[in-house]
């Protein structure tokens, strides 16, 4: 019974596979959709150079035509007024800098030592003058009073004496005379003494007192501030000065940076619009670069192939100076406005005429593109559903 049935159920397939054809079914199929060739035009990415500052143009280091390096001087501006300032900056933030490391410092060991010596004298002429005058000292006034006492009592018994001579015709009156000054003088020796020994028994002013207080006050607060070092807001004033110095000289070094005017990469030097002498205004583009790296080839594709690219796809690119030379390109812009058409466009045949400009960016390390070339884009085929 079984044997029968296998030949059957082959016969019914083959059949049912034969029904479907004449009913033009088919199985389930991918297709490769065909690449897209678009014609372009290559296009650098142009930019002009120039200095902030400008000047008189004192040296041009590259010529038109020239394969520039990342930073490679075009031409040099003159600054000897920048120069010197920057000499007057470099000073100012020295002084600054070590009036900030001075204060943050604070006093040296000397000044504080002096200045603890300089107490220590205010306390010991404080002292002398609260004491007074010394036993000793008043005992020797004393002992100079009494002699001048007893120097006077010898030249009043002397005048006695010459006073007779001189009645008695024994002696001259020149000689009664000196005896009187010699009175004189001993009487001037016993005001003095007594003077000087009432000055010592009435002992040290009481201003003199405290004017040797008021100093000892003042060297003592004057040493309280040396040991407690320069002020937090002192500290913080210097180190802003020096700051501020540091800004005023990196911002002249940042002017003479733009003395030099560089590539800011690889590039083509186009155009060299000025000369050795020429005074240039601050702002004013005087060099046009193209930049060798930075180049694409513009494409338009129409609306209704517009579906078939993306940002990332794929390209290769050639150009009629090489043409059997091929060159790696990514499609890196669609732009989303469109170009050469109405602005509202029904018919099919209108869309087909609407494009969008798309930008394929290419490596190109030997240099062979020019910008204004024409060239032929082909997007890589895209397997579709």
């Amino acid at each position: 019974m079984r044997a029968w049935r296998w030949p059957f159920l082959i016969v019914v397939l083959l059949a049912l596979i034969g029904a479907g054809v004449g009913l033009g079914l088919s199985w389930p199929s991918r297709r490769v959709a065909a690449p897209t060739r678009l014609p372009g035009v290559v296009e650098v990415q142009e930019v002009r150079l120039g200095s902030k500052i400008g000047g008189r143009v004192e040296s041009i280091d590259a010529l038109e035509g020239e394969m520039l390096s990342p930073g490679q001087p075009v031409l040099r501006f003159a600054a000897p007024e920048m120069e010197a300032k920057r000499d007057q900056a470099q000073a100012k933030l020295a002084a600054a800098e070590a009036a900030a490391l001075k204060a943050r410092n604070g006093p040296r060991v000397q000044e504080k030592a002096a200045a603890r010596a300089a107490v220590a004298a205010a306390k010991a002429r404080w002292e002398k003058l609260q004491a007074g005058p010394r036993p000793q000292e008043i005992a020797k006034a004393r002992h100079d009073l009494d002699t001048a006492l007893a120097d006077e009592e010898l030249a009043r018994a002397d005048i006695e004496r010459w006073r007779k001579l001189v009645s008695a015709t024994a002696a001259s009156r020149a000689e009664f005379d000196a005896a009187h000054a010699a009175l004189d003088r001993s009487r001037g020796r016993v005001s003095s003494a007594r003077d000087y020994l009432e000055l010592l028994l009435a002992g040290t002013r009481q201003e003199e007192k405290d004017e040797a207080a008021a100093e000892v006050a003042r060297l003592e607060a004057n040493l309280s501030l040396l040991e407690e070092g320069t002020r937090t807001e002192e500290i913080a004033a210097a180190e802003a000065d020096a700051a501020h110095a540091r800004a005023e000289l990196g911002e002249i070094e940042a002017n003479l940076l733009e003395t030099v005017v560089k590539a800011p990469s690889r590039a083509l030097l186009e155009v060299l619009g000025v000369r050795v002498g020429d005074l240039v205004a601050p702002g004013t583009p005087v060099v046009r670069v193209l930049r060798a790296e930075d180049l694409w080839v513009r494409v338009y594709v129409p609306e209704t192939e517009l579906g078939k690219v993306h940002v990332g796809q794929k390209a290769i690119v050639t150009i009629d100076t090489f043409p059997n030379r091929t060159f790696d390109g990514v499609v890196i812009q669609i732009n989303t406005i469109s170009e050469f058409t109405p602005r509202n466009v029904q018919s099919l045949e209108g869309r087909r005429s609407q494009v969008f400009g798309v930008k394929v960016r290419v490596d190109d390390p030997q240099g062979a593109f020019k910008s204004g070339m024409a060239a032929q884009v082909t997007l890589a085929a895209e397997t579709q559903p």
